[in-house]
């Protein structure tokens, strides 16, 4: 399993909007927005979906969505 992790433009609001995408997608596991911080994190633990496929998904939706880099590797 692994955990991929974005920026996004996803608010309060917003999630309400992208719940039924996310939790009907059968390679998705488990997700989640933290809409208090500043980059409005999404987190998607997955086994078989790539940073791309879920960029798509995000921006078909209607939303930005980009990756965030690793905070390790940024050190």
């Amino acid at each position: 399993m692994k955990v991929l992790v974005f920026r996004t433009n996803i608010k309060g609001v917003d999630v309400i909007k992208i719940k039924p995408l996310l939790d009907a997608h059968m390679s998705i596991h488990k997700w989640s927005i933290d809409i208090a911080d500043i980059d409005n994190v999404l987190r998607v633990e997955t086994q078989y979906l790539n940073e791309i496929d879920i960029i798509d998904m995000i921006r078909k939706a209607g939303f930005e969505c980009e990756t965030l880099p690793d905070e390790m590797s940024v050190l």
